[in-house]
Parts: structure tokens; sequence; C-alpha cells
């Protein structure tokens, strides 16, 4: 699983650097944009032995404060699947764990380096939806989120958004750390003027 997400990595980045070669033919206009699409998170660390892939959905408002800086706002829902095994230090034999559902809700800025390529960088609260299933100990726990990510132009004002990120969460259990993630974005966007 480890080799395999590498390689979308490289893969992503590859395409990446060469849609920025070609970025003074592909200009962004500096609208308000929404975009709406699939959220994949792939857990890491101590996380995942607790928990599997993380799948979901995401909604973020781009506003720009000029042509390369924009203020971002983003919601979601990522529902991760439980460990149903012994390597699972929560697991108790013959009883499936709840998956553990969270909803991120997160501000940042977003800066273009070569005009469709940009970085990211958000941060925010990320609560727990199902608090009592998963006997977590707090509803809400700190996040932040930094991202790498092209838009591709499509047709008049609209966009495929794609990026990679990686995520921490502190933990929603009285043990102190956090949760950390690595995920991919795919999103369909649009202007708003």
């Amino acid at each position: 699983m480890n080799i395999t997400f590498k390689k979308l990595l490289v893969f992503i980045a590859f395409i990446s650097f060469t849609y920025a070669a070609k970025a003074q033919y592909s200009a962004v206009s500096d609208t308000a944009r929404l975009a709406i699409g699939p959220d994949i998170s792939f857990t890491s660390g101590g996380f995942k032995s607790i928990y599997n892939t993380g799948i979901g959905a995401a909604i973020q408002l781009d506003v720009p404060l000029n042509e390369k800086f924009y203020v971002t706002a983003s919601a979601g829902y990522t529902s991760y699947g439980s460990v149903n095994s012994s390597t699972n230090p929560n697991y108790i034999t013959g009883v499936n764990a709840s998956a553990m559902n969270v909803a991120p809700l997160k501000i940042g800025l977003k800066f273009y380096l070569i005009r469709t390529f940009y970085i990211q960088g958000e941060a925010g609260e990320t609560i727990l939806l199902n608090e009592s299933k998963v006997y977590g100990d707090y509803g809400s726990a700190f996040t932040y989120a930094p991202q790498l990510g092209i838009l591709f132009k499509l047709k008049h004002r609209q966009y495929i958004d794609a990026g990679v990120r990686w995520q921490r969460t502190q933990s929603f259990f009285y043990s102190t750390g956090y949760n950390s993630t690595w995920g991919v974005r795919v999103a369909y966007a649009f202007g708003l003027k």
C-alpha cells in the first residue's frame, strides 16, 4: 500500500509539473470559485492500527485576494473504517468496531506558484460525529493540513482541482497524540462570477 501511494504521489507531481510548464497558456481567472468532490484519506502512524482508509466528500470556497493569493474555506465528511483484528489495541474479539465519522471545517490560504500549480495551508476543527460509538473523549479536535495541487482548466470558468494533502488532527481520546493522514482530493470547480 505504501509503495502504491508513493507511486501515486510521483505521478501527480509529474502531471502537475508538466502542466505547470505550460502555465503561460492556461491562466486562471481571479474570481471566486466553489469546488465539490470526493476526498480519500490514507491513515498513517498509530492511527493506521485503529482505522483504515477514509472515504468522503468535501466542498471548498476560494476567494481571491489578488491573482496569486486566495482565502479558502472548506467543509467535508469522511468515514474511516475500523481495523477489526488483533493489531487494533481497542479490538474486542467477535465485536465489530464502529467506523469513525468526522467533519473537518477549515480555513486557510492558497498561493499559486506557477499560474495553475498551488500550495495551500488550512487549519480548523474536526468534529467527531459519532463520539459515543467510537468511545471518544472529545467531540472536536484541532486540525491543520498543507496541500499541493493543480487547477486544470476545462471550459469557461470550469476547472478540475486536484491535490495531495497531509493532514494532522489532535486525538479524540485522552491519550496525547495525533491522527495523521495522507489525502487525495479531486474536485469539480466553477467560477461564481
